[in-house]
């Protein structure tokens, strides 16, 4: 989006977007969809989500922000069916890189598959994949490929266990 399109999201759209009652789940999605999310069925974002960048984002359906999750989305995220990015979490595709002198930025885009859940005040930095089923514990923080139906926790977080869903066949 140009620059014009970021200054009305920034000024006007976060504006409106913060603004919104409690429960307005679907003025919020359509207000983010207008500004370029693709969002499928029956996405909840909490009023103090901050998405700075919404034409990167997409969510499928189902996919739940709490409350105040951080999406920077100078790169695009994409987030997969039935997931949850739980209050707090920051999913962030641009930072600086301080192994080199000078100012030079990381980039990347963040992948989330279907069935995950990227628990409170979990930190998922540039060129992450979350494989399918994977449970990120709180206050991990995510750097690269995290493999499929794992509960990873930890700094940078590793898989520990298996995720087993019992009763389902």
């Amino acid at each position: 989006m140009n620059r014009f399109g970021n200054m009305l999201w920034q000024t006007v759209g976060q504006t409106l977007f913060m603004c919104t009652p409690h429960n307005a789940y679907a003025y919020r999605t359509s207000l983010l969809k207008l500004f370029g999310m693709q969002c499928g069925r029956r996405v909840r974002v909490r009023r103090s989500v901050r998405i700075d960048q919404p034409w990167n984002v997409t969510a499928d359906d189902l996919v739940i922000f709490g409350e105040g999750a951080i999406v920077h989305a100078g790169e695009p995220v994409r987030i997969g069916k039935r997931c949850v990015v739980s209050q707090y979490a920051m999913l962030i595709t641009v930072v600086g890189d301080t192994a080199t002198a000078g100012c030079t930025e990381i980039r990347g885009s963040i992948t989330i598959e279907d069935d995950c859940w990227v628990a409170a005040d979990v930190l998922v930095l540039p060129n992450s994949h979350i494989e399918s089923g994977v449970v990120v514990g709180a206050r991990s923080f995510v750097d690269g490929r995290l493999p499929k139906w794992k509960i990873c926790i930890g700094e940078p977080a590793e898989p520990r266990t298996e995720r087993v869903l019992h009763g389902i066949q």
